[in-house]
């Protein structure tokens, strides 16, 4: 059994080859009158393009630059052509029968195109394409193209055909036509078909309620996706009646009219931070874009008196090029979830630009914002330990502890003060979005003042959380101590408290997967406020009949408009409160045991429990081991969810590797003249006063 499978498998690879494998032309050539049917005919045809693609030895004279074999080969091919009559006579016939028979209106269509309407069902059918066999060469001539030019340097070779090489391929399709061939030509009239089909699915997109409500037309007739199909109707009359001059006049209209379509997609694109964006929307601004694109290149062959060889030869490359695109899930997603991260981003990024100091007064305020946030977090902390004391099963504990930080966390967004380890992944997109202006000293000394203030407005928030967390611990297990006499925590509980952030144990590898934890968060708050502005909410809140009935118009209103505001905190805050809480417990019955450790929450932990171990024990080892694992959490947590942010952020907006390199350098350079200037608002990058006010 063993061996038929090995044969199996050698048989298939031998398959796989057999496109790279060198064929004698002159047998491949003679046998060209022997093919009867269609499917032998484009079979022969493959056989040849891959004698033209072969790289072997026996072309090792030839200069192997990208496209020069393949090009010299088809040379070398018609060159044999010429001397053999008989041959390309055979060959010509088995051309036309192609272009006759399989029809090319799917060529222009389909070939390198999107063909479902969503993008669920367009990398389904990818997916299909990858798993099932390739149906008959004949089926449509899409598969027909992957299987003439399944090679990535293709678009290459064909590109670099140059206009003698093309004149005479032109001549080999017309060479000795038979009167029953006489109608073999259907390409012309194909592409007639084909921009009618095109312009009708692009108006059809372009005049959608997703695309219309983004554009700020006060009747979708005004709109240039409307003028379309007249505009082609103008065009197509006027390259029937054969006058060269109207002709060239109506083609400019038209293709201003695609330059107008082009526009108000751009418009579209602008509003998505208005309006929202969701994947099948930008899955439909690039299927537009396609169509938009493909339109224009087909009008741009029509409008040339004579086949010019470079537009043409241009325009196979670029059909092929997207073929094999067409094929790919992976550059599917990218494409389309690109954008829609850049849109997240960008939405995180309004958000973490409240969470910048740049002045005196506003580190002032986020040093108390923050020790607010540390206030309240010492009461999550005696919550918490009351939870644990029940004894509850996990996956009970996970929901309660769960509910508890979620609660705490919204508390601290509502009372308007700040939790530092939230920050990071929110201030990250803003940095972000300044690094489109580093090619010049002030764009890069600028990036660098941003950088400056935010590693210090971190420094701010977690000192507050820490500062005010530990003290106010210590006051109300103090307070509960002298009324009942006794600790809130037991004495196991306090020393696991130190034990958990030993700087020896797990801790530093709990606290970074914390920090991947806080990016999702923030990720959660980008999505939010994203989803809020898709789905219209402030509006349906606001005109709610069942909010003015209850609440009444003023009141619906200012609901409406408390949501538009705070569902991005709201959201990162419950979704990161519902993480800590539940993901151990999850993670825990699949049997991975993986903890999370935050600086503020393990800081609360540790001040209650120092005083139920004692001033004693501040003086081992066990203790300053804690103090320094403590520091390494909070570290982690910072740099890990701000790492992460900034990476997507970057890719998101196409920063590139030079630029990222620059400013790492431009950042290292400011770190050694002025390291104090990343920890407290000194220096010349510190202004004086704010012209505006920032909310925490």
């Amino acid at each position: 059994m063993f061996r038929q499978l090995k044969d199996y498998f050698i048989r298939f690879r031998q398959y796989k080859r057999s496109g790279l494998i060198h064929s004698d032309l002159d047998v491949l050539l003679n046998s060209a009158a022997t093919q009867r049917s269609l499917e032998d005919k484009l079979q022969w045809l493959v056989k040849l393009l891959q004698w033209v693609r072969y790289e072997g030895n026996i072309d090792a004279h030839i200069e192997k630059e990208a496209g020069k074999v393949p090009a010299a080969r088809l040379r070398y091919l018609l060159m044999i052509l010429d001397r053999n009559p008989t041959w390309k006579v055979e060959t010509a016939k088995i051309l036309r029968a192609v272009i006759k028979n399989v029809g090319g209106i799917e060529l222009y269509t389909e070939t390198g195109l999107p063909r479902e309407v969503g993008v669920i069902g367009e990398v389904w059918d990818r997916l299909i394409m990858k798993m099932l066999p390739t149906p008959p060469l004949d089926h449509e001539l899409g598969y027909l193209f992957w299987a003439l030019f399944p090679d990535a340097k293709d678009p290459l070779w064909l590109a670099s055909i140059d206009h003698q090489t093309f004149d005479k391929l032109v001549d080999l399709f017309n060479y000795e036509v038979a009167a029953v061939e006489g109608d073999w030509n259907r390409l012309h009239t194909d592409l007639e078909d084909a921009l009618a089909y095109l312009v009708i699915q692009v108006r059809a997109i372009g005049l959608s309620p997703a695309f219309r409500h983004r554009l700020d037309k006060a009747n979708f007739r005004d709109s240039a996706f409307f003028a379309l199909v007249r505009g082609l109707e103008e065009f197509h009359i006027a390259y029937q009646e054969n006058d060269r001059q109207v002709f060239l006049e109506k083609a400019s209209r038209f293709r201003l009219l695609i330059w107008e379509c082009r526009r108000e997609l751009a418009q579209v694109h602008k509003h998505l931070d208005e309006f929202g964006v969701s994947i099948n929307l930008v899955f439909q601004i690039a299927r537009i874009q396609a169509y938009l694109k493909r339109v224009d290149s087909l009008v741009e062959i029509l409008i040339t008196e004579k086949l010019d060889a470079k537009k043409v030869t241009q325009f196979l490359a670029t059909l092929v090029e997207e073929n094999q695109e067409l094929r790919s899930v992976k550059s599917l997603i990218s494409q389309n979830v690109s954008l829609l991260a850049r849109k997240v981003v960008e939405r995180a990024a309004e958000t973490g630009e409240h969470y910048i100091t740049r002045t005196r007064e506003e580190y002032r305020k986020m040093v108390s914002a923050a020790a607010g946030g540390g206030a309240i977090t010492a009461i999550t902390v005696y919550l918490k330990t009351g939870i644990l004391a029940l004894g509850l099963s996990g996956f009970m504990e996970g929901v309660f502890s769960s509910v508890n930080y979620a609660l705490s966390f919204c508390v601290i967004h509502l009372a308007g003060f700040t939790l530092g380890t939230k920050q990071p992944a929110m201030t990250a997109p803003a940095l972000a979005a300044k690094m489109q202006d580093v090619g010049t000293p002030e764009g890069m000394e600028s990036l660098v003042d941003e950088i400056a203030h935010l590693i210090r407005s971190q420094v701010a928030a977690i000192s507050g959380n820490v500062l005010m967390v530990v003290p106010v611990t210590l006051f109300i297990d103090a307070a509960f101590f002298f009324t009942l006499g006794k600790h809130v925590m037991s004495f196991e509980t306090a020393h696991h408290a130190f034990e958990a952030v030993d700087v020896l144990g797990p801790a530093a590898l709990y606290a970074a997967f914390t920090g991947i934890l806080l990016w999702l968060s923030s990720l959660a708050a980008g999505w939010g406020d994203n989803w809020f502005a898709l789905y219209s909410l402030r509006k349906t809140l606001a005109r709610s009949p069942t909010l003015r009935t209850v609440f009444g118009k003023m009141n619906a209103r200012r609901i409406a408009v408390f949501f538009e505001k705070n569902i991005s905190g709201l959201l990162g805050n419950i979704v990161l409160g519902v993480m800590l809480g539940m993901t151990p417990q999850i993670l825990r019955f699949v049997g991975i045991s993986l903890d999370v450790r935050h600086v503020t929450l393990s800081s609360g932990s540790m001040g209650a429990a120092i005083s139920v171990m004692g001033v004693q024990y501040m003086k081992t080892a066990e203790f300053w081991r804690a103090m320094i694992g403590i520091l390494s959490v909070g570290v982690l947590n910072v740099s890990v969810s701000f790492g992460m942010a900034l990476w997507v952020a970057i890719r998101a907006r196409g920063i590139k590797t030079p630029q990222r390199r620059a400013i790492r350098k431009a950042v290292f350079k400011r770190l050694i003249q002025h390291p104090l200037s990343f920890l407290l608002p000194v220096g010349t990058t510190v202004a004086k006063s704010s012209t505006e006010g920032h909310g925490h």
